[in-house]
This record gives structure tokens, C-alpha cells and sequence, in this order.
């Protein structure tokens, strides 16, 4: 759920991961897989920010890892409340994963998005992600820093620090399976170039979808600095709580951001985002 839809890949090979920790004591050599994932989101996320009308989603997504790390992956996005075509995104994507040392991997992907015409996402004006990642599992605590650099009618540039806590809870069906727990910490930082070019897409066009049972969207939402300057964008806390087989994983998910002190819109209150998720690994 973090950082809307651009890098659920990553997730699902996290997820993967999760599969195979239901017997601790076995370890299963690398393979070839693919992962189907099915997700529900209240409100569509990018960087913790959202679009002034709530937009719920859905999500599918299909991801082959190879065993050499090489991964790729398709996802098709529908806002429910938007109306218009069928698929309201379709991300395609392709990277590698690689272990670096003990405990440490890193990871590139390049992602093509394609938008809905008038989307109303935050993120339409960037069509292509580049990201490197590196994570480090410090046993107590998993630690990642991620670059992303987008690109495509605009052009910006987002650094996040992730800490996180895996916590197993135990399990419901003699070791067959576990219960899973992971409080996490995000900081993000970047440029809102964007930002900037939905809010004269949203004043010029008119674009946002319209729904008579939803509260008059707000026309106020402003930028406090130059777009091209850098400086954080959201501070977010994330509770993931996880049903965890061999095969698959059901997971729901919160999320509370605060937006940055420069970037405002009339309601400073945090952003709250709940999704569920299903993955399953072939």
C-alpha cells in the first residue's frame, strides 16, 4: 500500500519470503515462481498523499521471479468510484534482485505505467520509475533505502528510509502455518513536480470523478515551496498483520501519513489507508 501502486512488486517478493518461513528449520533452494495477488485499497496512496476525493481501488497483479533474480510483473488498477474505462492503470514492470552480502540485497526495476485519459491519480504525470533498493536484516529489525527517479510528462526524484519489525505470533495449525505481524516506520523525501501538474490538471480540466453520495471535493490544495525543490513529502507508520501457508498469504494492512510541512492542502490531518491483500505463490 505503500507508495500507492508503482513498486508492488517489491511486496510480492517479500511475500514470497513470508511463504517459506512456515518451517523455520528448512531451507528451500531458489526457484522459479509466480505470484497472483489480489488487493483492495480505501483510498489510492502515493508517497502518503492522496487525491482531494477518496479513490478506492482494486488491484491484480501476476509476478514471475526467476530463480537467477530476475522478476517481472504486470498489475491493472480499477478506481471504483471513477467510472470511465475498465483498467484505470496498467503497470508493467521488470528488475533484478540480488543478494549483495550477508544480509543484504539489493534490487533494480524499471516500471511503465499507462493512465486512464483525464486520470485523476496523483502520479499520472510520471509514466516511468526507475528505483534501486537496499535492504539489510539486522535480525532485530529490517532496515531498507530506496531511490526512485520518474519520469515522463514531469520529471522527480523520491528517497524513502524504511525500518521494520517482523513479529511471528505463532501458529494456528501445528507449525503448518503462522500468524504474522510487521509495525513499520517510512520516511520520505523528494520533489512535487506532480504534484504541481495535477493540480493545474485538476483545475483545467475538470477531471476528477464526479459522485453526487461523496462530499464537494475540496479547491484548495497548494504547493508551500518550489516544486523542484527537495525537501520530505510524508512521514508514515504502516501495521501489516499477515495469515501466512507455504502457498499463500492474506494480509491486511494500515497506514497513517502525515504530509510534510511544505507540502499543504486545507487539512493537515493525517492520512489513514487500510488495504487487503491475498497472494498466492505457485
Amino acid at each position: 500500500m505503500n507508495r500507492g501502486y508503482i513498486f508492488l512488486t517489491l511486496l510480492l517478493f517479500i511475500a514470497s519470503r513470508a511463504f517459506s518461513q512456515v518451517d523455520s528449520t528448512e531451507v528451500e533452494p531458489k526457484r522459479n515462481t509466480i505470484i497472483l495477488a489480489g488487493i483492495y485499497g480505501n483510498n489510492a496512496n502515493y508517497y502518503g498523499q492522496t487525491a482531494e476525493q477518496k479513490l478506492p481501488y482494486f488491484l491484480n497483479n501476476i509476478a514471475l521471479s526467476l530463480k537467477n533474480g530476475l522478476f517481472f510483473s504486470v498489475g491493472s488498477y480499477k478506481l471504483i468510484n471513477a467510472g470511465g474505462p475498465l483498467i484505470s492503470e496498467l503497470d508493467l514492470t521488470a528488475g533484478l534482485e540480488q543478494q549483495i552480502a550477508k544480509n543484504l540485497n539489493g534490487t533494480i526495476a524499471y516500471s511503465r505505467s499507462f493512465f486512464a485519459k483525464n486520470s485523476p491519480l496523483l502520479g499520472a504525470a510520471n509514466e516511468n520509475t526507475i528505483s534501486a533498493s537496499l535492504a539489510y536484516d539486522l535480525n532485530l529489525i529490517k532496515t531498507g533505502f530506496n531511490t526512485y527517479y520518474a519520469f515522463g510528462t514531469q520529471t522527480d526524484l523520491f528517497l524513502s528510509f524504511t525500518a521494520s519489525k517482523p513479529i511471528n505470533l505463532g501458529s494456528i495449525s501445528k507449525e503448518k502455518d503462522f500468524i504474522s505481524f510487521e509495525p513499520g516506520l517510512e520516511l520520505v523525501g523528494g520533489t512535487l513536480h506532480y504534484f504541481e501538474e495535477y493540480i493545474v490538471r485538476r483545475n483545467r480540466l475538470n477531471n476528477m470523478p464526479n459522485n453526487p453520495n461523496l462530499p464537494p471535493r475540496d479547491q484548495n490544495y497548494t504547493i508551500t515551496r518550489s516544486a523542484s525543490s527537495f525537501n520530505m513529502i510524508s512521514y508514515n507508520m504502516n501495521f501489516l498483520l499477515g495469515y501466512n501457508r507455504r502457498n499463500y498469504l492474506l494480509e491486511g494492512g494500515w497506514q497513517v501519513s502525515q504530509l510534510g510541512k511544505n507540502v499543504s492542502d486545507t487539512q493537515q490531518k493525517p492520512r489513514s489507508f487500510f488495504n487487503l491483500s491475498f497472494y498466492y505463490q505457485f
